[in-house]
């Protein structure tokens, strides 16, 4: 049986041993047979009150087989656990990942250990065939559904994992600052005080971030780190305030180029690589990947990309390199024009969108625990409607709609990549997310998503509740026509004994 998440498998196996266990609490308790008795009574009462002592026997006894039949047949299909339902019987496969199944026990994931056997009872679970049925159908249905919908990189999951990438080695954020210090603040200081002249066509944002091109064949060939750095070797032909008669250090001051390039360091390693190696190695993959395939950009650049976010996330500790970077920036006055219309949004949006990722993230999970709950105290809404077959199918319903919630998000999924790709085709450049014209659109789309998230999965489930009602609305209706038809057939053979022995008397 398919499930649609890891977490589903373990709470599903649970959520049914808890059944069982509820279940045998109410027969044991002999509150399970209450609803026999309430019957028996209903059916005497109610056609004693209406007819003839002769006539509501007949009645009485034509309903009571009736609903009898009905509640013996709810009984047996859907309310006493039968099939065994174990965790390493339930399997996910994951969208887009060429078919690859995995079982309980063996999700590769922190579950197998934390949901083992013992943790979740020591015993098999039972499940009722009629429950079993529902959740194989459905789990069936949302496999083929979710496979007829196209794959597409998870853009907004790759964008919050390289904006949260941060530089955890302190040696390295401090050297960072250093180069900050001595070399891209000088270099920036003299470009604007002596205006030269630029390449034709420059990329704008290259002068705003270290590792600038044009500074690195411009000013930084002759700025140099104020303190020796670890690892680059001391150079006589360039650290000539050492005299080597004197005193030879071990370490030299690199020119910003090689530092930044790793050019003279003795692991070949510059400022540049250090950084990037502070980005998850799978995250910076799945991040080029992403960015190529859809922007077609070369994987160079679009590490670079990163690599600047990585920087522009430390922008406080540089000391105002974020503010240094805007000035003089010629797109200012145009945001500058939009701020009144989108600097409540932004407010917004900086804690919204983290929201929105974490909405995301614990969809399955909720879902998961969502349907855990419905299994568990299933038994005590059985026993509460007196095992109403059109109950069953209320709930069978539910039960359906709330796992349909995994094609629902598969579908608010798809719509999301698509929709930041084509109105945020620049949704890559992560650094410079705060000063984009587009803000106001981008998070238009973020609450959209966010409502088919959240919203059309409750929605759906109250439409299919809706019909699950009127389903078994209909159903009910039936049966209670089969009574109403036993009571008449009870009433005219009654009328039809009376006429006759009345002729007799006659």
């Amino acid at each position: 049986m398919s499930v649609s998440s890891y977490l589903e498998i373990y709470l599903s196996q649970f959520g049914w041993s808890l059944y069982g266990l509820f279940w045998d609490i109410l027969v044991q308790t002999g509150l399970a047979y209450l609803p026999f008795i309430a019957l028996l009574l209903r059916t005497i009462a109610e056609p004693i009150k209406s007819q003839e002592a002769k006539d509501a026997s007949s009645t009485s006894l034509r309903r009571i087989e009736i609903e009898l039949f009905a509640m013996f047949t709810v009984i047996v299909l859907a309310v006493q656990p039968t099939l065994t339902l174990q965790h390493t019987g339930l399997s996910y496969t994951k969208a887009c990942t060429s078919g690859q199944t995995v079982s309980g026990g063996n999700t590769g994931t922190t579950y197998d250990s934390t949901f083992s056997h013992a943790a979740l009872g020591g015993v098999s679970a039972k499940i009722p065939l009629w429950w079993y049925g529902v959740l194989a159908l459905s789990g069936g249905i949302n496999a083929a559904a979710i496979v007829g919908i196209p794959c597409s990189a998870d853009i907004r999951l790759t964008s919050f994992k390289i904006s949260n990438a941060r530089i955890q080695d302190p040696q390295l954020r401090q050297q960072a600052r250093l180069f900050f210090n001595d070399c891209y603040t000088p270099a920036m200081a003299g470009l604007l005080d002596n205006p030269q002249t630029l390449p034709n066509n420059p990329a704008q944002e290259d002068l705003y971030w270290l590792g600038s091109t044009y500074l690195l064949n411009g000013a930084y060939q002759s700025l140099r780190a104020s303190t020796n750095v670890t690892g680059f070797s001391y150079d006589k032909n360039r650290d000539l305030e050492y005299n080597p008669a004197v005193y030879l250090p071990k370490d030299g001051k690199p020119t910003c180029a090689q530092w930044w390039t790793g050019q003279g360091h003795i692991h070949k390693i510059g400022l540049r690589d250090a950084l990037v190696g502070q980005i998850e190695t799978s995250h910076l993959t799945d991040f080029k990947t992403t960015v190529a395939s859809l922007a077609g950009k070369p994987q160079q650049d679009v590490e670079e990309i990163a690599l600047k976010t990585l920087i522009a996330r430390e922008a406080g500790y540089f000391n105002g390199l974020r503010d240094l970077n805007s000035y003089n920036d010629p797109g200012l006055t145009t945001s500058a024009q939009s701020i009144a219309a989108t600097f409540g949004g932004l407010l917004e949006a900086l804690s919204f969108y983290p929201v929105l990722y974490m909405i995301k993230a614990a969809a399955p999970i909720v879902q998961a625990v969502i349907l855990m709950l419905i299994y568990l105290l299933m038994p005590f809404y059985l026993l509460f409607s007196a095992y109403d077959l059109s109950k069953v199918v209320f709930m069978s319903i539910l039960v359906f709609s709330v796992k349909f919630w995994t094609v629902l998000w598969a579908v608010a999924h798809w719509l999301d990549t698509h929709l930041m790709n084509a109105i945020q085709p620049t949704w890559f450049q992560l650094q410079d997310a705060v000063s984009q014209n587009n803000l106001v659109v981008a998070m238009v789309v973020d609450f959209v998503i966010a409502g088919l998230f959240v919203v059309l999965p409750l929605f759906w489930s109250g439409v299919l509740g809706w019909a699950g009602h009127r389903v078994g609305s209909e159903i009910i209706s039936s049966v209670n026509r089969m009574r109403d038809y036993a009571g008449a057939a009870g009433k005219t053979g009654g009328a039809a004994a009376e006429k006759a022995a009345t002729k007799l008397i006659k």
